[in-house]
């Protein structure tokens, strides 16, 4: 493939520059440690949480002058907890869960599966197939809709991953990760100056798995490389250019099938899933980005960054669809043989600049964003594949020539959204205020020309007071909206559909703690979304395909609380809990009207503790609740308890950790769709992960 080719060409020269003499040196033109616009150098702090945040106002804003609630996972957490996938950071996000066991979670009552970003820009989310992560420095979840900044955004929030940059010191770090269901894991970061130059800088991340599953038949085998480079081009300007590539090869889990109206959804195995021999999910990505930053004078900046992606994909899959008429373990196979080809481009520019008048300073930030996103399925499928019976399985090569396969056929299409915003961050006093406004204009396009398009004004505002230096209290307004999806904004499946609009009031105190070592964040939040976009049900089963309608409301009204950092010296705490009672609030079906929205539990909680016993020993404990919840058909999946422990082992180079996941082998159900399509949690699973440092 010409992806993979080139990125391992890249990934061969990343190497050999680095084989490079370190004989020349260079004076240093400009401290790494001045304030960017725009993220083109690492972080170089080594704490839980993060202080501050590009996301919510475009620049570096500290934590506490941000009307908004921000929770990031860093890549020392990452670390700790030996994650390696986007969902594994879900429960030390207050008020997420994870939907299902695709890149497809729950925040603040709201489900949260296509505005993905990366570095702040839109990117296409393969949702079938979580990357890893071993390139990502934190994970941010901007809690509310943040179309202010973002565009088209769900109104529960977005998710960001922030990809680490190269740092202006040496740091190398090899680990490598073994555990239980054959877990193999292996990880390196390397970061410095190329050849002791003081202008040119470098970063080299790359992980491989190789890991089976306790699903049945369902495997892992994933890479990721992304070489990253900095130049600092004078005093005022720097620039990034990074690489991201991803290959990954195994099954799509379609979850557990489970018995129709069952009562005790452990009567079937959690092992069970309905992929035959021959079935695959293989799926390669490659991304590439521009990162500029440049200081005019010491009050305007520019900031541009431009991100391109392909991405291929091909599914086979043999699927538990649909139960047999007069049985409630035998479902119909459907079969599917699918190429996804997507690709996206990404531009967007600001100027920032600093103007006081009298003593009142105006951080103000001009710009635009472009978005150009396509994507084509092509398929061949089989409705009449065979059954399967859930409690009585079989596992044999399938004779595919013998199913009544339809033409191949494609259906996709693109879109297009351009965003203008202004906004001022202004500060006196003991006060700030953040005033934002965008104009977005979006086009939908399918695969035969048709085109739909609409408009939508985005305004927010929020007010912060400070307390203390350390402590402060904010509120805000803000609204959002998403436009339809590409695929069901047909006329067949009911559309042309509306933008799907999104409030946000929330009230909330932050504060830093013991000498700044640990961050409390606390808030109280309403969300309200309009023309939500649902099946009808009614229509589908009398058309025999998936119709559409706009639903009148769903609200969300909830209260979070996080503390995250180190207690004492010896002694780190992670804790978050969250309250969500998320509604339907207005439908022609009036039987929905108060009904929780599915997947969305009503509390959550998470408590992780380490403590150090000296130097060189640690010991930790953890456990994390989520509530049960509601699917799209009478399933409820029950709540559940896990508890985690670990003993962690430090030396000056070398480091260990220990790590037993769902002490108790608790049998539970991360997320679900209904009775056909259950995803079982991870039974008990211990790890051993060994990290070497120089």
């Amino acid at each position: 493939m010409k992806i993979k080719k080139l990125v391992l060409l890249i990934s061969a020269a990343f190497v050999t520059t680095q084989a490079v003499s370190q004989t020349q040196k260079q004076p240093s033109k400009k401290a790494l440690s001045d304030i960017e616009v725009i993220e083109v150098l690492g972080r170089s702090a080594q704490t839980t949480f993060s202080d501050y945040s590009y996301s919510v106002t475009r620049t570096a804003a500290d934590i506490l002058e941000i009307p908004q609630s921000v929770s990031a996972v860093t890549k020392e957490v990452i670390q700790d907890q030996a994650m390696m996938r986007l969902n594994d950071v879900t429960s030390f996000i207050s008020g997420a869960n994870e939907y299902s066991v695709y890149d497809d979670i729950t925040i603040r009552g709201f489900r949260s599966q296509d505005d993905r970003r990366v570095n702040g820009m839109r990117t296409h989310n393969n949702f079938w197939n979580q990357t890893l992560i071993a390139h990502v420095e934190r994970v941010e979840v901007i809690k509310g809709p943040a179309s202010a900044v973002f565009g088209d955004a769900s109104p529960g929030g977005t998710v960001n991953t922030v990809t680490k940059k190269p740092l202006g010191e040496s740091r190398h770090s090899i680990s490598a990760r073994f555990g239980s269901y054959s877990d193999k894991y292996v990880a390196l970061d390397t970061t410095g100056k190329v050849a002791s130059n003081d202008r040119w800088l470098y970063r080299f991340n790359a992980g491989y798995e190789d890991s089976e599953t306790f699903r049945d038949n369902i495997f892992n085998e994933s890479l990721l490389l992304s070489p990253s480079f900095t130049y600092l081009l004078g005093d005022d300007t720097k620039m990034n250019v990074e690489v991201v590539y991803s290959d990954s090869k195994g099954l799509l889990d379609r979850g557990q099938p489970n018995l129709r109206n069952a009562t005790d959804l452990s009567q079937v195995p959690i092992s069970l899933s309905s992929n035959q021999p021959g079935d695959k999910l293989d799926t390669t990505s490659l991304s590439s980005s521009v990162t500029l930053d440049h200081h005019f004078n010491d009050y305007w900046s520019l900031g541009f960054k431009y991100m391109h992606l392909d991405s291929e994909q091909k599914l086979v899959e043999h699927r538990a669809a649909t139960y047999v008429d007069g049985s409630d373990s035998v479902f119909n196979v459907w079969y599917t043989d699918r190429d996804i080809d997507a690709d996206s481009d990404n531009v967007t520019a600001y100027i920032t600049g600093k103007v006081y008048i009298g003593d009142v300073e105006h951080n103000i930030v001009i710009g635009g964003d472009y978005i150009d996103n396509h994507k084509l399925n092509a398929q061949r499928m089989s409705r009449s594949a065979g059954t399967f019976d859930i409690l009585n399985p079989t596992y044999e090569q399938p004779d595919i020539a013998s199913y009544n396969l339809g033409d191949r056929f494609e259906f996709g299409g693109g879109l297009k959204s351009n965003g203008l915003y202004i906004q001022d961050h202004i500060k006196f006093d003991d006060w700030s205020i953040l005033a934002s406004v965008r104009r977005e204009d979006y086009k939908l396009t399918d695969l035969n020309g048709n085109e739909s398009s609409d408009s939508d004004f985005l305004p927010r505002l929020g007010v912060v007071y400070n307390l203390t230096q350390d402590s402060s209290v904010y509120a805000s307004w803000v609204t959002g909206f998403e436009p339809p999806s590409t695929f069901l904004n047909t006329k067949e499946q009911g559309g042309p559909f509306g933008p799907i609009d999104s409030y946000l009031y929330e009230i909330g105190y932050k504060a830093k703690l013991f000498d700044e070592k640990v961050l409390l964040t606390t808030s109280i939040y309403q969300i309200t979304k309009q023309n939500v976009l649902v099946q009808d049900f009614a229509r589908s089963q009398q058309l025999g395909y998936r119709v559409f309608r706009q639903r009148g409301e769903e609200q969300a009204t909830g209260f979070e609380i996080d503390i995250n950092g180190q207690l004492s010296d010896n002694w780190l705490v992670i804790a978050n809990y969250a309250y969500n009672r998320a509604e339907i609030t207005e439908d022609t079906n009036t039987l929905l009207i108060g009904k929780q929205k599915e997947n969305a539990p009503k509390n959550s909680a998470t408590l992780w503790s380490k403590y150090s016993l000296n130097d060189t020993w640690q010991l930790a404990a953890g456990a994390s609740y989520v509530d049960k919840r509601n699917t799209t058909d009478e399933a409820v999946l029950p709540s559940y308890t896990l508890l985690q422990a670990g003993i962690y082992f430090k030396k000056p180079s070398w480091s260990a950790a220990l790590l037993v996941d769902n002490a108790l082998d608790k049998q539970h159900w991360s997320g679900g769709y209904g009775y056909g399509q259950l995803f079982v949690g991870d039974p008990r699973t211990v790890s051993l992960t060994v990290n070497y440092t120089w």
